[in-house]
């Protein structure tokens, strides 16, 4: 089950992300409320785009999301505790989508290997096709 392991982070960091922006807000002293409105709306583009596959989308969506931490923060929305604490999720979650993009870019490069493997396989054995072909009729015993 060592595939599920990286699933489960992701749905844990994903998670820690979205608690840690959605439970302070609300009247909390260390993030304002506009504030929290904001980044719990960068949140779920990130995971609305994530979960639809659109890794680059759900990467300028995280980046979106530490923009908004750094200006609510800079505006004292938001307290350099709770910034710290969502600027830690950002990262596990922009570590998992790295993960996912390169495991991605993997299976992509493994598909291309496998059409330009069958191309050239299919090229071979037209090439050899022809080859026979161009014989038989060349070899002075195959006369009709």
């Amino acid at each position: 089950m060592a595939s599920r392991e990286p699933v489960n982070r992701r749905a844990a960091s994903w998670a820690v992300l979205a608690v840690v922006v959605v439970l302070t807000g609300c009247g909390s002293p260390d993030l304002a409320d506009d504030a929290a409105t904001r980044l719990q709306a960068d949140v779920l583009a990130v995971s609305r785009s994530s979960a639809a596959g659109h890794l680059p989308a759900a990467r300028a969506a995280l980046g979106t999301l530490a923009q908004h931490v750094a200006s609510a923060q800079a505006d004292g929305d938001l307290s350099a505790a709770r910034s710290n604490q969502i600027t830690t999720s950002i990262d596990l979650v922009s570590a998992d989508l790295t993960a996912l993009e390169q495991a991605a870019a993997a299976r992509a490069a493994t598909r291309a290997a496998a059409t330009k493997a069958a191309a050239q396989a299919a090229a071979d054995a037209a090439q050899n096709s022809h080859n026979s072909n161009n014989k038989h009729h060349k070899d002075p015993k195959n006369h009709d």
